[in-house]
């Protein structure tokens, strides 16, 4: 619930949705791959550099990334800025109170050495042949969400996979399980049949209904109870179990610009200060009327 009304820049009374069940975004391993090599689950950003360096010692390539895709460059840039920048940047940003440049540069710099360890000409593959790369065991890790998992699985059914969540703090107290709603059920004030929709709500809602949707989707349950999770969430039940989830900040920004490509041009051209720059200028341009209200919403309530 916190997650849904934290999509709101202007604060609304009432409750506009009902979360169903949610994701869980990080990185994706391979099991067996990583109990063959002695490889241990990285905690902290250092951590992680140090096991792609080892990984790549070995042999083995550490990650698939596949953005020819452009949406795809959202998943690791997703997961590193909840643990490196504020969780209400763009609230921040839209008050006039920081810039994108201040608050994304971390961000940005990470995703640049991130890619250094993927497969050679990143851009030229997309979703697809990650997914069929990494099932078929041509690196260690994907940074990707659950939801690759049945893709995955698709290509190789017998598969070990886990996850742990993305290390981009130098502390392991600083990282955040990025997770958001996926599916979340919502009746219109003028709908003729509150009612009949009330019931489907309710079935959905009971515990042997969600524990299916579960097994078949790999999800995490927005309901409170006793539910079991697909194993490839092992890594991440800490997370979940404690709450430590942060809404993916891409759920903030506008279609219109385009910041999966925005992320994929600055990965081929490599031009930090231009990409951040680029962001500021878009953002204000794109966000126009919502930042208008907002400073009506702030100057009404002080």
């Amino acid at each position: 619930m916190d997650i849904v009304e934290g999509l709101e820049f202007v604060p609304t009374e009432g409750t506009y949705g009902v979360p169903y069940v949610a994701n869980a975004a990080g990185i994706l391993y391979n099991r067996a791959m990583f109990k063959e090599h002695g490889w241990e689950i990285p905690t902290t950003w250092e951590e992680l550099i140090a096991l792609c360096d080892t990984i790549q010692s070995e042999g083995v390539l550490p990650f698939y990334f596949g953005f020819k895709d452009t949406w795809t460059c959202l998943a690791p840039w997703n997961a590193l800025a909840v643990d490196l920048a504020p969780s209400d940047v763009c609230q921040q940003v839209n008050a006039g109170n920081t810039t994108f440049t201040d608050e994304y540069r971390e961000t940005a710099e990470k995703m640049q050495q991130l890619v250094t360890y993927g497969e050679e000409g990143p851009f030229a593959y997309g979703y697809n042949d990650a997914c069929t790369a990494f099932a078929n065991g041509q690196s260690a890790m994907f940074a990707i969400g659950s939801y690759a998992v049945p893709q995955i699985k698709s290509v190789n059914p017998d598969m070990d996979i886990d996850s742990f969540v993305m290390p981009g703090s130098s502390s392991a107290d600083g990282n955040t399980l990025n997770s958001g709603v996926d599916l979340m059920f919502a009746v219109t004030e003028d709908c003729p049949n509150k009612e009949a929709a009330y019931e489907v709500i309710r079935f959905l809602l009971e515990d042997e209904n969600v524990q299916a949707y579960l097994d078949d989707q790999n999800a995490v349950p927005c309901k409170s109870g006793d539910f079991n999770l697909a194993s490839n969430l092992d890594g991440m039940k800490d997370y979940i179990a404690s709450g430590n989830m942060t809404d993916y900040q891409d759920h903030y920004y506008p279609a219109e610009m385009a910041v999966d490509a925005q992320i994929q041009t600055f990965l081929i051209e490599q031009d930090l200060d231009a990409f951040l720059a680029k962001f500021d200028k878009d953002w204000q341009r794109y966000n126009r009327d919502i930042i208008r209200k907002v400073e009506e919403y702030n100057a009404q309530n002080k």
